[in-house]
């Protein structure tokens, strides 16, 4: 398993860092890009949990008479 999230982590390094580099290109500071990142993988992960949340809930009430 921690092969698998070497290999993960070295896949989303350089496609992030990629992103980075056209966002700077493209005027914003480089704080501004990865502070932005890190929201949007904040807030991705909350819609995941907040989704897995309601497809519990939902399945409660499909077993319910």
């Amino acid at each position: 398993m921690e092969v698998h999230l070497f290999n993960i982590e070295t896949a989303l390094h350089l496609e992030s860092a990629a992103l980075v580099d056209r966002a700077v290109a493209s005027g914003w500071r480089a704080d501004e890009v990865l502070t932005t990142i890190i929201a949007l993988g904040d807030n991705h992960a909350l819609m995941l949990a907040a989704k897995d949340d309601l497809e519990a809930a939902l399945s409660i009430l499909r077993k319910r008479p």
